[in-house]
């Protein structure tokens, strides 16, 4: 089974032209269609898939060709539903990707709280250079004392 990418643009002209809705949200529902068609494709591939494997396991009075024949037809089978779970698992995969790069909520979120963390820092740190300052103030105040003192007593 080939995947198909759900942002695939047909600009060759062959697209459906009923849809004249233009924006974001119409791109959102045709991606959102492309997903569901995969899916329901996928999920009718398995159901049918075992059906035939469980048509085929009757055992009835049957000869051993017949019976290799129908042992291909399963493992044809099991390798058609093979192919259906790995294009649903990629599928999963693609939807857990699009959701971790485009959760805008949460990535505002997390940006909003390393802005305050940020500003946090940033206000702490002013406050102790202001409180650095007025320390070394009073020091050098200090020593500029004890050294005139000590310059004017004879």
């Amino acid at each position: 089974m080939t995947s198909i990418s759900p942002f695939n643009n047909n600009s060759t002209g062959g697209g459906n032209s009923s849809n004249t809705q233009t924006g974001p949200r119409s791109v959102l529902l045709q991606i959102e269609d492309q997903y569901n068609k995969r899916i329901d494709d996928d999920v009718a591939k398995l159901v049918d898939c075992f059906v035939d494997v469980v048509k085929v396991g009757e055992n009835k009075d049957k000869d051993k060709f017949k019976v290799a024949q129908e042992g291909y037809q399963i493992e044809s089978q099991a390798a058609q539903i093979v192919r259906s779970c790995e294009s649903l698992l990629s599928l999963i995969n693609e939807l857990k990707q699009n959701l971790l790069l485009n959760d805008t909520k949460t990535l505002s979120r997390l940006r909003q709280t390393r802005s305050e963390k940020l500003t946090e820092n940033t206000t702490a740190m002013k406050d102790k250079v202001v409180t650095m300052k007025k320390e070394l103030s009073d020091i050098i105040y200090n020593l500029e004392t004890v050294q005139y003192r000590s310059l004017t007593d004879p």
